[in-house]
């Protein structure tokens, strides 16, 4: 009896084992060849277009609002400026995937978590141009998989318009952060939603229509 149970729990922890190293991947997808090398997102990409949303930020209970304004200053750099709704300054950052300038930020949000948090958020927000490294698919969506820093982010496509309805920012095993779209087209978000996983932060961005 003794060997037999020893025997159940050694089959126990190496089922276990197996389970807890399972590489993260989309729910419900598949995983099919890729068709193409690969893709764009449109949502921030047209320099001669201020970006300007209604921000509502949610950071461990704590709630702020403001002005959120993303633009294109070169092929591959974003100037991004948070401001309250009365004009005063929030962050003014300038970012590409290898670069980030401080020009501004608060004290009070002047902590290094939040400013690389926010870093980051922008960085996997704003990138343009995407290498495919595998596709997937399920019902609604092709999905594509990129790569940016350590992280393997995936890009669903509703499969009707092919509009970039969301991405998924995660480790080699969950999810991390979720990022949502609601579009009219594939070239312009009219709402932006981030929700991370791991730390209570949630943002979202709702077009200001003049």
């Amino acid at each position: 009896m003794q060997k037999w149970m020893m025997r159940l729990l050694l089959i126990s922890l190496l089922c276990a084992g197996l389970f807890s190293c399972k590489s993260y991947q989309p729910e419900n997808a598949v995983r099919k060849e890729n068709s193409r090398s690969e893709f764009q997102n449109l949502y921030f990409a047209d320099p001669q277009t201020d970006y300007v949303y209604k921000a509502h930020i949610e950071v461990y209970g704590h709630k702020a609002g403001g002005i959120f304004v993303a633009k294109r200053i070169s092929d591959s750099v974003h100037r991004v400026v948070f401001t309250t709704d009365f004009g005063n300054k929030l962050l003014d950052f300038e970012l590409s995937e290898t670069d980030f300038k401080v020009h501004y930020i608060l004290e009070e949000m002047d902590r290094k978590m939040v400013v690389n948090t926010l870093r980051d958020d922008f960085r996997l927000l704003l990138k343009v141009n995407r290498k495919i490294e595998a596709t997937f698919e399920n019902k609604d969506a092709e999905i594509f998989k990129a790569v940016q820093g350590k992280r393997s982010v995936y890009f669903y496509f509703d499969k009707k318009d092919n509009r970039l309805v969301k991405f998924i920012a995660a480790s080699k095993r969950k999810e991390k952060v979720i990022f949502e779209f609601g579009s009219k087209n594939s070239i312009f978000a009219e709402t932006v939603k981030i929700d991370h996983k791991n730390i209570k932060l949630k943002i979202e961005l709702n077009q200001i229509v003049n």
